[in-house]
């Protein structure tokens, strides 16, 4: 009887299982067609949230390309309406001296009559600023011609009949800032800052000065950190305000900015700078060099290497578009040596970036013995022993002719000529002896410089 009753639970499970399942698999079939509709709206949904994500980044993207091309346009804009406004005030500056002088001249007074005789001060005021006027173009030729000395004495001279223009009182500072008259260069260049604050041209000389500061051998540390952040100040605050703004060598007055940050190592900062003096001068080979002198500090040697290669080509175009370009030849001499090119490119770029120097400016030799120095060091640590050797074999060699009383340029043109008569001599003995050598080895070209260093004397 159990066993009866227990078979009949089971049928009936077995059952209610099978119709709970038909009705199942029924409901199913007729809810189907609406989960089908359902997914169907789902992934539209999906598609349109996709494709106007998209929309939204691309407008995103594109507005942020505005923006930026936009920012830039405004930095331009606003870097030549301040120098358009400190040009306009050094006008202004001239128009109220001239106004005065010629109010004075010609009497024009409340109780003075108008048949009144100039004075002779009044005239002679006038006289002194139209002097003033005019030296200042002799100064900025002389200036171009390297000739600092000449530049600075028309200058100087400038400001004697003159002492109320910060351009001429700017210009001074920079001239002496080129033959290290670091002291009376500071007290120009703020004469200028007082007559006008927003002088941009003599802020960033004075930051420029500051740097230069920093760089004298045995300062305490704490000094030199102060003069760099002078330095800082001054320049920053120049190029914010005119960030496009060229020194008198038309070099981008960025560079002297970088030049701080690399000097902390403060790299990124420093190529960041460097990249935008790039774009200011694009042709100029001087910040790329400093770029290619932040990366031997970084010991990434491959992008030092790729930047000398642009070092190179620019020098190669600056010094053909003015062949006394000093720091052109610097540059090319030092790209030439770590690219490690034939010794009769170097020995030829030697002899004409002594033949450039100006005679007047007394910190170019320090600053390329420096740039020579860190980059031998930089060719040892980068496996390259003979390009090392061939910079130190420099440096030695420019310590010699720095110890000699004589010019550089008259050094190097006696060595030259001693070089031809020696050579001279030669082949006069091959002629003596019936062994006439070819006609293009009797005499050496100008282009053939000495290219065996053990032909140069002894220095060591």
């Amino acid at each position: 009887m159990k066993t009866l009753v227990h078979g009949w639970r089971i049928f009936l499970a077995v059952g209610m299982i099978s119709l709970v399942v038909g009705v199942s698999a029924a409901q199913a079939q007729e809810i189907s067609p609406t989960l089908d509709i359902v997914n169907n709206v789902v992934t539209t949904l999906i598609l349109v949230v996709i494709v106007i994500a998209l929309l939204v980044v691309v407008g995103g993207l594109v507005m942020f390309l505005r923006l930026r091309q936009m920012d830039r346009l405004i930095r331009e804009q606003r870097t030549k309406l301040a120098e358009m406004h400190a040009a306009y005030r050094e006008l202004q500056n001239a128009r109220k001296r001239t106004d005065s002088a010629l109010s004075a001249i010609s009497g024009k007074s409340a109780d003075a009559p108008a048949s009144a005789e100039p004075n002779a001060t009044a005239k002679a005021s006038l006289s002194r600023l139209a002097q003033a006027s005019a030296l200042l173009p002799v100064g900025e030729r002389l200036y171009r011609a390297q000739d600092y000395g000449g530049a600075l004495t028309n200058y100087l001279r400038a400001s004697e009949l003159d002492d109320d223009s910060p351009l001429i009182h700017y210009r001074v500072g920079y001239t002496q800032i080129q033959v290290n008259q670091l002291d009376r260069a500071m007290t120009h260049l703020n004469a200028a800052l007082e007559i006008d604050g927003h002088f941009l041209p003599a802020r960033a000389a004075l930051g420029y000065l500051y740097r230069r500061l920093s760089e004298a051998p045995n300062m305490d540390e704490a000094a030199r950190a102060q003069m760099l952040e002078e330095a800082e100040h001054h320049l920053s605050n120049a190029m914010m305000r005119a960030p496009r703004m060229l020194d008198e060598d038309d070099e981008a007055w960025m560079t002297s900015l970088a030049g701080i940050y690399r000097r902390r190592r403060e790299y990124d900062r420093a190529l960041a700078v460097y990249a935008d003096a790039s774009n200011i001068t694009p042709f100029s080979s001087y910040p790329y060099a400093g770029v290619a002198l932040v990366y031997a500090d970084k010991n990434d040697y491959a992008q030092m290497f790729r930047n000398y290669e642009r070092v190179e080509w620019r020098a190669r175009k600056e010094i053909g578009a003015r062949p006394t370009n000093p720091w052109g030849h610097i540059n090319l001499l030092l790209a030439r040596v770590a690219l490690g090119r034939d010794d009769k490119l170097i020995e030829e770029e030697f002899t004409l970036t002594f033949l450039s120097l100006p005679k007047d400016a007394a910190f170019i030799l320090p600053t390329l013995v420096s740039s020579m120095k860190r980059l031998e060091w930089a060719l040892a640590d980068a496996k390259q022993p003979a390009r090392a050797e061939r910079a130190a074999f420099l440096v030695r060699r420019i310590e010699h002719l720095e110890s000699s009383n004589e010019p550089h340029s008259t050094q190097v043109m006696n060595h030259m000529a001693d070089d031809r008569k020696r050579r001279t001599t030669s082949a006069l003995r091959a002629i003596d002896n019936g062994k006439r050598r070819p006609p293009s080895e009797e005499l050496p070209t100008t282009r053939e410089l000495t290219d065996r260093t053990s032909e140069w004397p002894d220095i060591d």
